[in-house]
């Protein structure tokens, strides 16, 4: 046949090789010649064996290239920072791959003992396709390296960083022993489900296998360990806080009860004073006080019991509640006796809160000049103006609504504010 009968140039294969960090290097160069027709079987038989053990090597050499570049690529998407791209030019790279690999098994799969000519190309073949693939694999990883190498490091260390979190917060748990009486706190018991829930998500991450998701549910068992650990810290403490924060509480009830009663006198002054749209809004206040009173006084009571039973954190939680209480107490208190001080300063001189606004408006409106915005911002100005004559005027009519005339300029005090932010917020802007 004429494949027996032609003479056969040598074959001539350059492996390249990998180091340990995925540098490409030269490993060698082998050199075949099939032994011809004439040659004894011999001579063929080690042909054979040497092609196929440089078979052999090429593949292993390829395949180690593949696994390092498929290593970078799969870490990439797992820390989720691959894009679509590098994967769609990896993907011929890596079928030429398999399609090399297929090559190779073809020619191995041929019994050892088969000493043909076929047999002999089968395997020129696949070294043939193995080179070409692990040229294709360095030219990839060259233009990748950095991204590549720095993402196979960094995905390397994501076990570990689990692996500590979980160190963290096993060790933390196991001071938790339920022999200390603080360690019943609810503090205490809510920081532990914590670290409980936080391992699961860990657990659950690591299943998943995102590298990106793993980092994060590490990062938060430790945030979880870290509370428990404070809240173990601050759980003995707890007791002498809710002894002084009751003691602390139970004189500030008093003092809301001592200033609670000038609400009634305060009221009283309002109604012979000014007229009764001046206090129409606060005719409630003073039994909305003694409510909250009451419910402070509840909750000081129920904070004791917790304490004296050994709960300091109720305690806390129901100081807190009559906290609360206590300062919408006083807010009450402050609205009848502040109205009744407001009134009477405006009475007194009701052209000082009038000179205070109209000085605000003029600073605005020169403001507006200086920054070029009159266009915008000044017709809506002088109706401001307007408002503060017709107030003033309304003042002067029948008997003085003082209320009516403090709440109408404080309106437009609080417009022009807004006016003024508006304006040096667009020249900040621009």
């Amino acid at each position: 046949m004429a494949s027996h009968q032609r003479s056969r140039e040598p074959v001539r294969l350059e492996i390249a090789g990998a180091s340990e960090n995925g540098a490409a290097s030269t490993i060698g160069r082998v050199t075949h010649r099939w032994p011809g027709r004439l040659s004894r079987g011999r001579a063929r038989t080690e042909a054979v064996a040497a092609i196929r053990a440089d078979t052999v090597r090429t593949f292993l050499d390829m395949d180690k290239r593949q696994s390092i570049a498929s290593a970078g690529v799969d870490a990439l998407e797992r820390l989720g920072r691959s894009d679509d791209s590098l994967r769609a030019r990896w993907r011929p790279v890596e079928e030429q791959c398999f399609a090399a690999g297929a090559s190779y098994l073809a020619a191995t799969e041929r019994p050892e003992s088969d000493a043909s000519e076929e047999a002999y190309d089968a395997f020129a073949t696949a070294i043939a396709h193995l080179s070409a693939a692990s040229v294709a694999v360095d030219q990839f990883y060259e233009a990748h390296r950095a991204r590549l190498e720095h993402a196979t490091l960094e995905y390397a260390a994501v076990p570990r960083l689990a692996n500590d979190a979980r160190t963290a917060a096993t060790s933390v748990l196991a001071t938790v022993t339920g022999s200390e009486p603080h360690h019943s706190y609810r503090s205490v018991r809510d920081a532990v489900a914590a670290v409980h829930r936080a391992l699961d998500g860990l657990a659950a991450a690591e299943s998943g296998g995102s590298g990106t998701a793993v980092t994060g549910r590490a990062a938060q068992v430790r945030s979880a360990a870290d509370d428990l650990r404070r809240a173990l810290a601050e759980a003995p403490g707890r007791a002498g806080s809710a002894s002084t924060a009751l003691a602390s509480v139970r004189t500030r009830l008093q003092a809301v009860g001592t200033k609670a009663e000038y609400i009634a006198p305060a009221y009283s002054a309002l109604l012979r004073e000014f007229v009764a749209a001046s206090s129409d809004d606060l005719s409630r206040a003073r039994e909305n006080c003694e409510t909250h009173m009451v419910e402070a006084a509840r909750d000081i009571d129920d904070a004791a019991t917790a304490r004296d039973r050994g709960d300091p954190e109720e305690a806390l939680d129901r100081i807190t509640a009559a906290r609360q209480h206590l300062a919408d107490a006083e807010a009450d208190i402050e609205a009848v006796t502040g109205r009744l001080a407001r009134l009477r300063e405006v009475r007194d001189d009701p052209g000082a809160v009038d000179r205070r606004v109209r000085f605000r408006l003029r600073d605005a409106q020169l403001l507006a000049v200086d920054r070029g915005l009159v266009a915008e911002w000044g017709s809506v100005l002088d109706a401001q103006l307007a408002r503060i004559e017709r107030a003033a005027a309304a003042l002067g009519t029948g008997r003085p609504d003082y209320w009516a005339y403090l709440r109408e300029l404080d309106s437009v005090e609080d417009f022009i504010s807004g006016v003024v932010d508006r304006i040096r917020g667009r020249q900040s802007r621009t």
